[in-house]
């Protein structure tokens, strides 16, 4: 490397960093030779610009994170670069030498702050959620009044068994009181002219207007809802180069769309209050790409949570959630900041696919009983895991697991190596990759004699998927929303049988199934059927139920 950096050189670069000149600050880099053989600080400044460049691809950032991490071997006094190197592990999903450097600078330095950052979000990345919510809680203990990346945390503590609503609540609601202070949400005086509108102006925000799971159980309710009684806007967080032939059907069934990927905060907050709406829906909650900050200042006369994020908000100024009776109890509405809207059968139904497979014959016979879960892997807790592996060891039956994302073989060996801890042989598991196609995503359905259900954080759309596909799906029956979800769609579907009370139950529940070989006559396509014909997927009558349920928010 060289021994020294020119000073109005690097000057240079900081300008064209900080006005976005990416391709002239790379140009001037490569001019001086080798990316490798320059300063460490001309190589932190190529691989910060690398990292940023609007069209980078993986593998621009499979080499930022290689120069990151030779800046950081070069002096590890300086935590910028692994710093940065984190932060691009996220995206990579590549984490095993991150987390082993965090892990050998904590040990110089307990009380850093960044490094205990830094490990909640790579645990929480990888699944482990109480070595995650250890950090986090660390972290918010020593800074309580830090809001940057905080419902990362807030999010997470829905997946660990060890959290309860009460907890979760709690903690949400130490997060939301610093945030209204921040954003001094008690001097907001606008108010809302609704009564100039035409006919009540509904409107919904998302991140998630594209090819998503929102936009399956989204789509047939504004196509079936009542033109005549509503106006419809839909507000896209989508960056406009991620939309796709979903984003372009939903433009042409709502009324109004507006794109505001680029909005600040605030300029958000004061465009969508021009538009005078009388109820905004949110579809993210605190998932990737929500706008809840825009939510807290208020934009609508009326707010409510929604489909997206199955839990409360904690937000002064969102009024209401959507949920069905089997979620959430009249004893339990004190652990919601919103007033409880309630569906009368299910608080969401789903758009039958195109193109399902046929559904094949599994006679299971003298075969291995083969148990599915497709759901994403952050779901797979150490409980969950334990309870499976109970149910796998000792019986001739094996597991197939398939992420619907495109994650890593870190997070999915992270996952192996839990299952092996356990006592679960090699040949019991297997792992599926990402399909880019429903239909071939559909047919794995096919190899699966009984899907297993994640807990405390089931799953909703891949439990639709299987019951479509004549897989029944086990469930654990929860205590609060987000983990009622699994109950909720066996109760609407008439399966009862298959909602757990505790983990005991849940094992006996799935040892019985195994032995049962009527299992596949019992419900192949008599469980598609039902499925079809149930609340499940009865999205016109569901939309009237919806209609209903804001004709009485509105009154």
């Amino acid at each position: 490397m060289n021994k020294g950096a020119d000073q109005d050189f690097i000057n240079k670069l900081v300008n064209y960093l900080q006005t976005k000149q990416h391709k002239k600050l790379q140009l001037e880099v490569k001019l001086l030779g080798k990316i490798e053989d320059q300063h460490p600080i001309i190589i932190f400044y190529y691989a910060v610009s690398l990292s940023s460049y609007e069209n980078l691809t993986k593998e621009d950032l499979v080499y930022a994170s290689d120069l990151f991490e030779k800046v950081y071997l070069a002096d590890k006094s300086n935590f910028l670069p692994l710093q940065h190197m984190v932060l691009l592990s996220s995206t990579l999903k590549k984490f095993s030498k991150v987390k082993r450097y965090v892990e050998e600078e904590i040990k110089k330095d307990k009380d850093n702050i960044k490094l205990i950052e830094s490990l909640a979000m790579i645990n929480h990345s990888l699944g482990n959620d109480d070595v995650s919510i250890k950090y986090f809680k660390e972290l918010y203990n020593k800074e309580p009044e830090a809001i940057k990346g905080r419902t990362t945390y807030i999010n997470s503590l829905q997946y660990a068994s060890s959290i309860d609503q009460k907890e979760y609540f709690d903690e949400c609601t130490k997060y939301t009181k610093t945030l209204e202070k921040a954003l001094s949400i008690k001097n907001e005086n606008f108010s809302f002219d609704v009564k100039k509108n035409r006919k009540p102006k509904i409107a919904f925000i998302s991140g998630d207007f594209k090819k998503h799971s929102v936009t399956k159980f989204f789509t047939d309710l504004i196509s079936n809802i009542n033109k005549k009684d509503f106006e419809i806007l839909l507000i896209s967080n989508v960056n406009i180069k991620l939309q796709d032939e979903i984003s372009e059907k939903l433009k042409n069934i709502a009324d109004q769309w507006y794109d505001i990927k680029n909005y600040s905060d605030d300029e958000l907050t004061n465009f969508l209050r021009t538009l005078n709406i009388n109820i905004l829906i949110d579809l993210s909650g605190y998932t990737l790409n929500n706008r809840h900050k825009v939510l807290a200042k208020r934009c609508a006369k009326i707010q409510i949570g929604w489909l997206g994020y199955n839990n409360t908000l904690c937000l002064t100024n969102v009024d209401y959630l959507i949920a069905d009776k089997n979620l959430i109890t009249k004893t339990e509405e004190n652990l919601y900041k919103e007033k409880i809207l309630y569906l009368p059968k299910i608080w969401n139904a789903l758009s039958v696919p195109e193109n399902l497979p046929e559904i094949k014959d599994k006679k299971i016979n003298n075969k291995v009983f083969t148990f599915g879960s497709f759901n994403n892997y952050r779901k797979l807790s150490d409980d969950v895991i334990e309870v499976w592996s109970k149910i796998l060891i000792g019986s001739n039956s094996q597991i197939i697991l398939k992420d619907p994302f495109k994650e890593s073989e870190d997070i999915k060996k992270n996952i192996f190596n839990k299952f092996i801890n356990k006592g679960v042989k090699e040949n019991q598991l297997f792992f599926l990759g990402f399909e880019k196609k429903d239909e071939d995503h559909y047919e794995h359905y096919n190899k699966i004699n009984l899907a297993l259900d994640t807990f405390p954080y089931p799953g909703v759309t891949t439990t639709f998927e299987s019951i479509l596909m004549g897989v029944p799906v086990l469930t654990m029956k929860g205590f609060n929303f987000v983990s009622r979800g699994g109950s909720s769609i066996n109760k609407n579907i008439g399966m009862p049988d298959l909602i757990a009370s505790n983990y005991a139950e849940y094992i006996s529940i799935a040892n019985k199934l195994i032995n049962d070989r009527e299992l596949h006559i019992k419900n192949g396509n008599k469980l598609r059927e039902k499925a079809i014909n149930s609340p499940l997927c009865d999205t016109v009558t569901f939309a009237k139920d919806f209609e209903k349920l804001l004709k009485g928010v509105l009154n």
